[in-house]
């Protein structure tokens, strides 16, 4: 059997694990090409021990727009297309249409006439609105050309849907994290005490909301008798750390080990980011027993949280209706222990070997 390829930006850490059940089932005929092997918004490191799948990193030169009060990185890269020729695969799966990457990938596949999926993972949060014609137009066409797609979750898919993806096309391939390793409670992992700990994990940025969570903190009936640590670094951190109270702890970036540390010891898990496309802390954060209260601008909220269930969903960019949400569980003390059991069923259907079974049905 010929091999196949998938294409996707960077050796992000939480794929690993997917891509090495992806390369099992595959029987090892898998190649992945990286573009890069990091880009400059993350302070990932990379795992290449943990690699079991054959893969390239195509390199080049690395820039970057502004988008959303951050930053967008595209590359130039050496063409792909000698690559895919080189090696004949019988079908290329790539991630986004964001790079030049993707449209030599659908030129082969036209050329050559080879199985082409696309990897979306945009998800239809509002009504679909066109303020991009010529990139919707270029969408699309990208579309319409594809011959299967594969989405993490239905809100992915209605967005497919809407740019004429046909339902039956599209695969699920619910995204995950290796569900072993954090829900693995660390040896030295603080108990949940009776002071609640809250936790924001994210880049601090406009777009993920860090000043949201803080504010909403500040104001709500937790904010004397809980603390809220912000795990991570970005532009804003001075001017956050102006507006924060005594019980707001600022710790950066944390290696993973130490990420899975905090996680065992919070009651639950601030993302009220303001646009996020999935928001994989979540499932992190489910993996170790936390729920989440989630803005409905997050992929992974609209897709996985059951309001008042396994978590707590508010509108974006509200401070007032996290604030309220935070009451709501200064009210009722036993509220973030019960969402926070329900939200560990996530990892039950989010995990590694999920998500390739979709991936390996996409791929034909």
């Amino acid at each position: 059997m010929q091999p196949v390829a998938i294409v996707t930006e960077i050796i992000s850490p939480y794929r690993i694990p997917v891509l090495n059940e992806l390369s099992r089932l595959l029987d090892d005929r898998l190649e992945v090409f990286f573009i890069n092997e990091s880009e400059g918004r993350r302070d990932w490191p990379i795992y290449r021990d943990e690699i079991r799948f054959h893969y390239q990193v195509l390199g080049g030169v690395q820039l970057t727009v502004p988008l959303r009060g951050d930053f967008q990185p595209f590359y130039l890269a050496p063409p792909l297309l000698l690559h895919l020729a080189r090696r004949g695969f019988r079908a290329v799966l790539v991630g986004g249409w964001n790079h030049l990457e993707c449209y030599w990938a659908l030129a082969y596949s036209k050329l050559w006439q080879r199985r082409f999926v696309l990897w979306s993972e945009t998800p239809l949060l509002q009504v679909h609105r066109t303020r991009r014609p010529v990139r919707t137009a270029l969408k699309r066409a990208v579309v319409g050309a594809a011959d299967a797609y594969v989405v993490p979750g239905p809100s992915a898919a209605r967005y497919l849907e809407c740019l004429g993806a046909a339902s039956d096309k599209i695969h699920l391939a619910p995204n995950a994290v290796d569900v072993a390793f954090w829900s693995q409670r660390p040896s030295g992992a603080g108990r949940r005490q009776e002071r609640p700990l809250l936790l924001f994990v994210g880049r601090l940025v406009h777009g993920k909301g860090p000043d949201i969570a803080i504010s909403a903190f500040s104001q709500s009936k937790l904010a004397e008798r809980a603390t809220l640590v912000v795990a991570g670094e970005g532009p804003e951190r001075l001017a956050l750390e102006k507006i924060s109270g005594n019980r707001i702890s600022f710790v950066g970036n944390q290696s993973r080990e130490e990420l899975r540390r905090l996680y065992h010891s919070a009651d639950i898990l601030l993302l009220p980011s303001r646009s996020d496309v999935w928001g994989l802390v979540l499932n992190e954060a489910a993996a170790a027993g936390v729920a989440a209260i989630a803005s409905d601008a997050v992929g992974a909220a609209v897709d996985l949280i059951q309001d008042g269930e396994n978590g707590l969903i508010v509108g974006a960019g509200k401070v007032d209706a996290f604030r309220a949400a935070l009451d709501r569980l200064a009210d009722d003390t036993g509220l973030m222990r019960q969402l926070g059991v329900a939200a560990r069923k996530i990892s039950s259907s989010h995990t590694p070997e999920a998500c390739a079974a979709g991936l390996a049905a996409a791929l034909g």
